[in-house]
């Protein structure tokens, strides 16, 4: 209880529930990120180019299909440092999601062995 209080006192009742929001959203995300690499598919997708975010972040966004069933996702403009022709409309990139759940997916360079 002495660091509940001592906790309070310095950062209130806002800032723990902050920190706590962050934990919680780090720990989510990185369950995503471990599901998608731990149990991953690979199939081709389409780049549909860089397109600006709500927030005026740049995002490379890609379609692909699975199961007959079309998906869409986007990466930051970060991946194109690593892959400069992905960045052209129509090109192929690949795309790894977790098996069974593709919407949970990204980009890669190259299928690992």
């Amino acid at each position: 209880m002495k660091v509940i209080d001592f906790l309070v006192k310095k950062i209130g009742w806002g800032g723990i529930i902050a920190i706590i929001l962050f934990i919680l959203i780090y720990a989510y995300m990185s369950i995503k990120v471990h599901n998608r690499t731990s149990n991953s598919a690979y199939v081709n997708g389409i780049s549909l180019g860089v397109q600006k975010g709500v927030k005026g972040s740049y995002y490379l966004h890609y379609s692909f299909n699975v199961d007959n069933n079309s998906y869409e996702g986007n990466v930051t403009t970060d991946f194109c440092k690593v892959c400069p022709k992905c960045a052209i409309v129509g090109d192929t990139v690949i795309v790894r999601y977790e098996n069974g759940n593709p919407q949970n997916n990204d980009l890669v360079v190259k299928i690992p062995e």
